[in-house]
Order: C-alpha cells, then structure tokens, then sequence
C-alpha cells in the first residue's frame, strides 16, 4: 500500500530490484541513501545501504526526521560519513573520577567490569550512534599504565563487545 517504508541492504532482493541498487556500493559501509519511491505504484520511502552499518545510521536519521516533523515528501538524502573514526573523548581515570569533569562520577564502573554490564553502556552506545558517533576513548591522556594489563585489558574488551554492534 501507499505507505510503505523498505529498509534493506544492497544483498537484499527487493533493494537489488530497485533502481539505483547499482550505486549503493560507493557508499560505504557506513553510507546511506533515504528516497521517496514509487513501487508498483505506490509511493514509499527507502532506506539503503551497502552495508547494515549504514542501515543503522540510515534508520536513525530518518527518526530524527520523524522527531523534529520534517517533510517527508521529496526525500533525496545521501550520507557518506566524512571521517572514518567519529570519537568522543573521556576524560575519565581508572578511579571513576573525570578529570575536569563537573557531572559527577564516570560512567565506567571499572570495579564490576568485566562481570557485571552496566545496562547504561548499551544506552550510551545506542545514543551515540544515534547521532553518528562511532567510537569512544575510555580514559584520559594521562592514564595509568595500569590499564594496560591483562585484567584491565578484559575490562576494556567487555566495554568493545557492547560498542561493536553500533560503531
């Protein structure tokens, strides 16, 4: 029906069946396309992508449309991230205590790691992705070595396992 809303990957067979398929490998893995459509005719929306990296961003730059009541009637977007690595740095030392941070402790709770998974992290990925974010640096410029050994090392790839999925 008119309506419809197709989210897909080149290696899909409905995306591969509509035109412009061809193009969608010059954008990336984390490049999206968002169009208006017209299919067997009726009229929908498109969100491609090559690869399901930009299908995340994809999805999540049409609900910003969505939430701030954007027109949707001429869609024509194409978004191909200009830097690779896209990063937020923390300031945060091992203690939990942000250096020049005035918003309270940090979100790492480095002391339950790697056993315990703060919900909030999945949280705090998810958002940043959100808005395009990819990655985040775990510490300060002024980091302990101490991060560097094996048991802190597990604590940070318990932290990569949950960010994986979004960056």
């Amino acid at each position: 029906t008119d309506g419809c809303l197709i989210i897909g990957t080149a290696g899909s067979q409905i995306i591969r069946n509509l035109p412009g398929h061809d193009t969608l490998s010059r954008l990336g893995e984390e490049g999206f396309t968002i169009r208006n459509i017209t299919l067997d005719g009726k009229k929908g929306i498109i969100i491609a992508a090559a690869a399901n990296r930009g299908i995340l961003y994809g999805v999540f730059y049409f609900l910003r449309l969505l939430q701030t009541h954007r027109p949707l009637r001429a869609l024509d977007i194409t978004e191909i991230p200009a830097y690779h690595y896209r990063i937020l740095d923390h300031w945060d030392n091992l203690n939990r205590i942000v250096e020049r941070g005035y918003a309270g402790l940090s979100l790492w709770d480095w002391f339950t790691l790697p056993t315990y998974k703060d919900p909030r992290y999945t949280d705090y990925a998810r958002a940043n992705a959100s808005v395009g974010i990819n990655g985040a640096v775990l510490n300060n410029v002024n980091a302990s070595a101490v991060i560097l050994t094996p048991d802190w090392l597990a604590k940070a790839a318990a932290l990569a396992d949950i960010f994986r999925p979004f960056g």
